[in-house]
């Protein structure tokens, strides 16, 4: 029996569409399903989580058993995440689902140069590739973090002189901390979120010590776990906070300039290797590529 291809190519056709589309249906259902369930529970900050994407559900049994297993590490990984602004109930299983997504696109851009390109280079590009994936994760947080306490240290000196000011007008802490955060929404929003949880925190009848301590923990930054224990200090105390905030930001203005100077400083060093390698040889075939151009016609 002679079956027409062009039969069968209709057939394999309406199968693969069949398919596709009963592919797409399933991913509808169980992205409503995720909707739904992100829902029904809420974050700390009162918004609804995120859902997770068909990967994300189907990588969920192997990254499960990433999820660290004391409390130190969880703690640690925890004060992570914070630091790079991703404060969720699920942040933690995202991270692990990531780390596997991130190992899995490592292996799978690993395979092709491993295998069609020849020794070292093809083991090579897939032992990085492997790396990679391995620790992309991980970079990508820290990378996160590191920008947001950047974009903290940036705005912390005008958020400190601001914070003076109103608590020289009258203000208490809490009205002055809520009332700095909602001066600079525009211009230091990472900052801004942070005291505005801060002055919630206070609102709510957290003392003010582990309401700093929190503050501090989120954000990780030296300078700003430095004011908050000024101003612990200084309520325990009984000192006047605003005489002991304008200290401290002469004090941090003077540190940040000698940190600055220092890092020009260390600029200079590390410029040299990218001129030798950069500009030098354009300079050696400027200077002496006129003279090799008349040696060799004087040769011929």
């Amino acid at each position: 029996m002679v079956v027409d291809p062009m039969l069968m190519d209709a057939v394999a056709l309406a199968t693969a569409t069949i398919g596709a589309g009963a592919s797409f249906v399933a991913y509808r259902r169980l992205r409503r399903k995720a909707l739904v369930e992100a829902a029904r529970e809420m974050t700390p900050e009162g918004t609804p989580m995120r859902a997770r994407g068909l990967l994300r559900s189907l990588v969920r049994p192997v990254a499960a058993h990433l999820r660290p297993r004391s409390t130190i590490d969880l703690g640690k990984l925890e004060t992570r995440l914070m630091n790079a602004g991703r404060r969720g109930r699920d942040e933690i299983d995202r991270l692990c689902e990531e780390k596997v997504l991130w190992t899995m696109a490592g292996v799978v851009a690993a395979v092709p140069p491993f295998f069609l390109l020849d020794a070292p280079f093809g083991p090579l590009l897939a032992l990085v590739a492997l790396a990679a994936g391995l620790l992309g994760a991980d970079k990508a947080l820290d990378a996160r973090a590191e920008e947001r306490r950047g974009q903290v240290a940036r705005g912390l000196p005008g958020a400190v002189d601001l914070l003076v000011t109103c608590l020289d007008a009258g203000l208490a802490l809490n009205a002055a901390v809520a009332r700095v955060a909602a001066d600079l929404a525009h211009s230091e929003p990472i900052l801004a979120e942070e005291l505005r949880l801060t002055a919630s925190e206070l609102d709510a009848g957290v003392p003010m010590a582990d309401a700093l301590r929190r503050l501090a923990r989120r954000v990780g930054l030296d300078e700003l776990s430095a004011m908050c224990g000024v101003i612990a200090q200084a309520s325990a105390l009984g000192a006047p906070i605003a005489q002991m905030l304008r200290e401290y930001a002469v004090a941090s203005r003077k540190q940040r300039v000698s940190f600055l100077e220092e890092k020009a400083g260390k600029l200079t060093t590390k410029l040299v290797l990218p001129l030798a390698l950069c500009l030098l040889p354009a300079a050696l075939m400027l200077i002496l590529g006129p003279a090799a151009v008349e040696l060799m016609t004087a040769l011929k």
